[in-house]
């Protein structure tokens, strides 16, 4: 039976999760959380002065924010915090303002703070904002002084990145996930949350929709010998909270407190899922990579990118409608395996073909993530065999987890959230979306259901267009 300590995790209790963590781990694989404390809670702001005192052995403290407005009732939040701080410790504030007004998780943009903790000698960096300004302060820090006090004051409930060691960072035009640093302290004032645009609160919700297929991905990865991380604890401390939440979607359109502070929970979770890991996947499959092909467009095509949670949720009902598709139809007596396993020379130009439009340099880190990929897949063709013989009792594991699209589109239908790019800001019109949808396999080296299908000789446009029809009669897709 599993521990209820997992399945009801806390995330405000991490002495109590730990100590579950622990039992449930007696070889030691699982990572730990290398984080001090995490606020869930009304008026968290006021205990910065106190937090920052417990963890900072100095009185120099470099605030970073970007430009974007945020507000706790009719008072601007980081003037607030700016003064509150002030009272107390000598603070720096860097507001990072890229040229287009956009921040992007950038090199330049974490060297701009590495360059601001060194001038300012500062002894505690305080971070308030999304997911970008999380990424960029946990790269940064992480490169000047990884035991330096971090603490990220969050203003929405917008992604999992909050909570985890990992920054999602942008190179060479294409989107990695970089082993960096967890926050010391996460600090999540619920009257900010409450007062965050709904759309960016709605974020949150798509990216932890991914929780229906990410692991999904990441067992299938596991049983074909192309993933050696999977656990179960990673994933028991989502499941049952995340259910719970899917079934109160209808809370987040009434703005219901007590579904917020829930998603907030659940968000927080998935972080730290990831962090137990030491990798994304327990939060990230196919429908990230296909997020993630979306946002390198978005940056040749000189757009601004679209909140990347309501991203994930698309890509998360395209993935479920994708499993659907499988765990239906799939007869592994009709996989001629020699045909599942293409050559260099086959593949090389079809991840060319794919990527170079963006950039040449883009299209050579792709293809050098998918040279491993192949590599590996060809070197467990023995797992794979496995697969296909025990079929049936990996299809009955899946479904004991998989949502169906049905309900997910249901649940978010009900919770106000996007179903369609169409529906993003900015729109991502249906030409980008497609080639995402068609060459998200070819990107990089993590093994996902898209790869499984396009070896199967299933992804392919045709396949691609089922899946749009599909979504298309559940008011979602395009």
């Amino acid at each position: 039976m599993t521990d209820q300590r997992l399945i009801y995790a806390d995330p405000r209790d991490l002495d109590t999760l730990r100590a579950a963590l622990k039992d449930a781990d007696p070889e030691n694989k699982l990572c730990p959380i290398l984080m001090d404390r995490i606020y869930i809670q009304k008026q968290a702001i006021e205990l910065l002065p106190e937090i920052i005192t417990e963890h900072s052995k100095g009185k120099k403290v470099l605030m970073v924010t970007d430009i974007t407005p945020y507000y706790r009732g009719k008072a601007s939040l980081k003037e607030e915090i700016y003064f509150l701080l002030n009272q107390s410790f000598e603070v720096s504030w860097l507001v990072l303002d890229n040229h287009d007004h956009v921040l992007h998780a950038v090199d330049e943009e974490s060297l701009k703070i590495q360059e601001a903790i060194r001038n300012t000698k500062a002894d505690c960096i305080v971070g308030i904002g999304g997911g970008t300004v999380t990424d960029l302060c946990k790269d940064a820090s992480f490169s000047v002084d990884d035991e330096m006090p971090l603490i990220i004051v969050q203003t929405a409930l917008s992604v999992n990145a909050f909570s985890d060691g990992i920054s999602i960072m942008l190179k060479n035009g294409v989107k990695s996930s970089l082993p960096t640093r967890y926050p010391s302290v996460l600090v999540i004032d619920l009257d900010v949350i409450e007062k965050a645009p709904m759309e960016r609160n709605l974020a949150g919700y798509g990216d932890v929709m991914a929780t229906w297929t990410a692991p999904v991905d990441w067992f299938l990865a596991y049983k074909v010998g192309m993933n050696h991380t999977y656990n179960d604890p990673s994933c028991d401390i989502l499941r049952v909270q995340n259910a719970e939440l899917l079934e109160r979607s209808a809370g987040l359109a009434e703005k219901d407190q007590g579904t917020l502070e829930l998603l907030a929970k659940v968000l927080t979770l998935s972080g730290l899922a990831m962090g137990i890991a030491g990798e994304s996947c327990p939060s990230s499959g196919t429908e990230h990579i296909i997020t993630h092909l979306l946002d390198m467009a978005a940056d040749k095509q000189n757009r601004d990118v679209a909140f990347h949670g309501a991203q994930v949720s698309i890509g998360t009902i395209f993935t479920a409608i994708a499993w659907d598709i499988l765990l239906k139809e799939f007869d592994p007596k009709d996989v001629d395996i020699e045909s599942c396993f293409p050559s260099e020379e086959e593949m090389k130009p079809l991840v060319y073909n794919a990527f170079e439009w963006i950039k040449k340099e883009t299209a050579d880190e792709c293809w050098s993530g998918y040279q491993k990929k192949l590599a590996s897949w060809k070197a467990n063709k023995d797992k794979f065999v496995d697969l296909l013989n025990n079929w049936d009792s990996f299809k009955e594991e899946i479904l004991k987890v998989v949502a169906s699209p049905e309900h997910l589109c249901e649940q978010m239908h009900a919770a106000g959230a996007p179903t369609r790019y169409c529906q993003m800001t900015p729109a991502i019109d249906a030409k980008t979306a497609r080639w995402a949808l068609r060459d998200c396999h070819l990107y990089r080296n993590r093994f996902t259901l898209s790869d499984l299908l396009f070896y199967l000789g299933w992804w392919n446009e045709e396949f691609i267009e089922r899946l749009i029809r599909r979504a298309e009669e559940l008011d979602a897709g395009l």
